[in-house]
C-alpha cells in the first residue's frame, strides 16, 4: 500500500466507557495502512480486554503520578513500526478520512507534524463554540510561530523528527503536546490540517466547569511560556 504506515498510539487507564467510539472510528478509516498500540497504565476495568478483542498491540506501563501520559506515549513510540506517529486520546473519535488526510499532508517531505481541528463529541452549543474558538486560536497562533495560544492534544508527528527531538518531555505535568510541537518546528513544518476533524469527549470541560476549564488551561499555558515548566498537577479523570 502506498503512503506512510501510521502507528496510532493510545494511552489508556480505565477507559472502557470511551473506547467503543474510539475503536469504531479506527475500524472505519478509509486509509488502512496503520497499526494500533494501546499503552495501558494499569486499568482495572475491561479496557485491556476490549483492546485484545480488536487485535491491537498492548503495552503495560507503570503510572507514577496523576498525569503520566508523556511516559506512556514515549513507550508506545519506542515500539512503533510506523513512519508517522499519531497519539490519540481514548475518548476521541476520528472522522473516517482522518488518516487519509494526514497521509496527504505528509506527502510534503518538509512536514514534521500535523494536527487536526477538534470538536466536542455530543457537545452542546456553548461547548461547540468554545472548541471552535480554540481551533481558530490554534490556527492563528501556528501561523506566527508560537504554535498555539490554545490547548489541544492528539497530534501526529513524522517518526524521524519525533525521535530527533527526543519525544515528549516526561518532566512536564501538562502541555507536553504543545512543548513537543514547538520543538519540532526546528526540524520541519508543523501544520493544522483543515481536511478532517477529531471528535473528543467534553467530560473534562464539564467536570471542571466551563470557567474552571478555561482558567486551568490559562494557568498551564502561562506557566509553560513564562517558566518552561508546569507546576499545577493535571488530574486524569
Amino acid at each position: 500500500m502506498s503512503g506512510p504506515l501510521f502507528s496510532v498510539i493510545i494511552p489508556t487507564l480505565n477507559e472502557e466507557e470511551s473506547l467503543g467510539v474510539c475503536f469504531k472510528s479506527l475500524m472505519e478509516q478509509t486509509y488502512r495502512n496503520f497499526e494500533v498500540i494501546i499503552v495501558d497504565g494499569g486499568s482495572k476495568d475491561s479496557t485491556v480486554d476490549m483492546a485484545e478483542r480488536n487485535g491491537f498491540d498492548i503495552l503495560e506501563v507503570e503510572k507514577t503520578r496523576p498525569h503520566d501520559v508523556s511516559a506512556a506515549k514515549n513507550e508506545g513510540a519506542r515500539h512503533a513500526r510506523g513512519d508517522a506517529l499519531f497519539f490519540l486520546d481514548a475518548d476521541t473519535a476520528m472522522e473516517p478520512n482522518c488518516l487519509e488526510a494526514l497521509a496527504g499532508e505528509y506527502r510534503e517531505p518538509e512536514v514534521a507534524g500535523v494536527a487536526c481541528r477538534v470538536l466536542p463529541l455530543d457537545g452542546n452549543g456553548l461547548e461547540h463554540m468554545m472548541y471552535q474558538v480554540n481551533n481558530v486560536l490554534a490556527k492563528a497562533a501556528n501561523r506566527v510561530g508560537v504554535h498555539e495560544l490554545s490547548y489541544f492534544s492528539c497530534h501526529s508527528y513524522r517518526k524521524g523528527p519525533f525521535e530527533k527531538a527526543g519525544g515528549f518531555r516526561e518532566d512536564l505535568l501538562a502541555c507536553e503536546d504543545l512543548d513537543l510541537s514547538l520543538r519540532l518546528r526546528r526540524l520541519g513544518r508543523y501544520i493544522i490540517t483543515p481536511r478532517t476533524t477529531l471528535w473528543t469527549s467534553p467530560r473534562r470541560l464539564r467536570e471542571w466547569t466551563y470557567r474552571g476549564y478555561v482558567l486551568r488551561y490559562l494557568r498551564y499555558l502561562t506557566q509553560y511560556y513564562l517558566t518552561n515548566r508546569v507546576s499545577d498537577l493535571y488530574e486524569d479523570l
